[in-house]
């Protein structure tokens, strides 16, 4: 694991896409749930952190959660963000807001040098996506979480995708069969159209952090929405009249 933060044990938690995922991460042990419950994500997430607990109290076995904020499917963030927001309120409990690309980008298999791309179907010809490069062993977000139809998708610099040496890129998600499909013409150095976002990934690399400078409190919590239309209102604003 490396070097562990003071973070005891971490609930990590997405819902971003198809597959409702949550893990309980320490030093000790990592257990992950992920199961694809398409659209019935509410239904399932609370019955689900039960079963990682095994009897244990919230209380005594979680001192953060770490949630994923998106982007992603609009209802599916909404999911994992409330019960993140409820928990972390009532247990007087820090969140640690992961982006859904990065968690799934940590996902898949990537070499030193690769550029790996995290997409997520958005449906109608769009997706969500962001670039990562690769040390061989850790990832540095190189570009912002974006949306677009796949035609016009750009480079980590800003580039015409379809300008770009394709032969060191990773694909990673569901968005990875709109891309290829696209642009069938190129080779690329893997696609895993299978990846996920991993919130267990995302807890380790908390563990990892050496402060808590990326931990924010629940009614300060936000989807991560990269369309502007999309309302949302922090925890400490719901009932507010505008």
């Amino acid at each position: 694991m490396g070097t562990t933060s003071h973070h005891a044990s971490v609930l990590a938690i997405d819902t971003a896409t198809n597959l409702c995922s949550v893990a309980l991460v320490n030093d000790a042990d990592i257990k992950e749930i992920q199961r694809d419950l398409p659209r019935a994500h509410n239904q399932h997430i609370l019955t689900m952190i039960d079963e990682l607990l095994e009897g244990q109290s919230l209380s005594d076995a979680v001192s953060v959660i770490a949630c994923g904020v998106g982007p992603g499917s609009f209802t599916g963030i909404r999911v994992a963000v409330g019960v993140a927001q409820g928990l972390g309120w009532s247990l007087d409990l820090p969140i640690y807001p992961f982006c859904s690309l990065e968690a799934q980008a940590r996902a898949t298999a990537h070499s030193a040098g690769d550029l790996v791309l995290s997409a997520i179907d958005a449906q109608i010809g769009q997706v969500y996506w962001a670039w990562f490069a690769s040390d061989g062993t850790m990832l540095r977000p190189l570009t912002e979480p974006a949306v677009s139809k796949v035609a016009e998708l750009t480079g980590p610099s800003g580039e015409a995708f379809d300008s770009m040496e394709t032969t060191s890129v990773v694909i990673a998600g569901d968005g990875a069969e709109l891309i290829t499909t696209e642009y069938s013409d190129r080779t690329f150095a893997r696609v895993d159209s299978e990846a996920r976002p991993r919130p267990s990934l995302a807890a380790l690399h908390l563990l990892d952090m050496p402060d808590d400078s990326l931990l924010t409190q629940a009614h300060l919590l936000e989807p991560r929405y990269v369309q502007q239309d999309i309302g949302w209102k922090k925890l400490s604003e719901q009932g507010k009249r505008d």
